[in-house]
């Protein structure tokens, strides 16, 4: 008998043998979870499946398994688990902008076009999910963001220098293109790693 559980919690359920791992996610959602949890990850036999293994088990039968735990989460407790991942995230994207400057520089102008290309779609990503981020803690923590402007202050640099990166790059300047990336592009970048992320993180002390 497959043992289900949700948070390591076993839970007693009726659900027919011809379940799959996808119904029984429904079925969790649906009975156990409130309107502002999700789920975050699966863990079958002990283990905890990458996004991969997850989409690849999906469709299997539930009772394929000895064990299977579905870790629910709030959308603040995601939020929160993202910021922790974003100064790594930031890192890396300074890293790209480095090697594209680099690139520049050594007049290797095909490659550098072709690695400017993952940046700005890399930090079109970054945009967004610092903008769900965003959204989530602000619903949970209105009185912070009233008191503090650094965020939109950042969110609002930081769109006009990527509305400012795509004429510069269409126009083929390369000058005004490798500025904005060295002068404007990483140094919001570190402010956001350096002053909103760690403010962000204050408001769980909230």
């Amino acid at each position: 008998m497959t043992s289900v559980s949700i948070n390591k919690i076993q839970i007693n359920t009726q659900l027919p043998q011809e379940c799959t791992v996808y119904d029984a996610m429904d079925y969790i959602l649906e009975h156990h979870a409130s309107n502002e949890q999700v789920i975050a990850s699966i863990s079958v036999n002990g283990k905890e499946l990458d996004a991969h293994e997850e989409n690849q088990c999906l469709t299997m039968n539930l009772y394929s398994f000895s064990s299977i735990d579905f870790n629910l989460k709030s959308s603040i407790e995601m939020a929160y688990m993202s910021l922790d991942s974003c100064v790594g995230y930031i890192d890396n994207v300074i890293d790209k902008i480095h090697e594209t400057l680099g690139l520049y520089n050594e007049n290797k102008v095909n490659e550098a076009n072709a690695l400017f290309s993952d940046v700005i779609e890399v930090m079109d990503l970054f945009i967004q999910l610092m903008s769900r981020i965003h959204k989530t803690i602000r619903r949970y923590h209105p009185q912070f963001f009233q008191e503090n402007r650094t965020l939109q202050q950042l969110e609002i640099h930081l769109l006009s220098v990527m509305k400012a990166l795509v004429p510069a790059k269409e126009k083929n300047d390369i000058i005004m293109l490798s500025d904005l990336l060295e002068y404007e592009l990483i140094d919001n970048l570190t402010q956001w790693k350096i002053k909103a992320i760690p403010e962000l993180k204050k408001t769980q002390e909230v």
